[in-house]
């Protein structure tokens, strides 16, 4: 009976996950000087 539900509630814990991870990522590398802020802010040509 939860078995549709699940699918949905599964792809919306897989999108938080990964928001928060890069959001991890981005901060860490803030603070240890690593992220280059020119790249980061840059415009995506693909």
């Amino acid at each position: 009976m939860i078995f549709p539900f699940d699918r949905l509630l599964d792809m919306m814990r897989t999108a938080t996950n990964v928001t928060g991870d890069a959001a991890v990522a981005v901060t860490v590398a803030k603070w240890e000087g690593a992220l280059d802020e020119e790249v980061f802010k840059a415009k995506s040509v693909a």
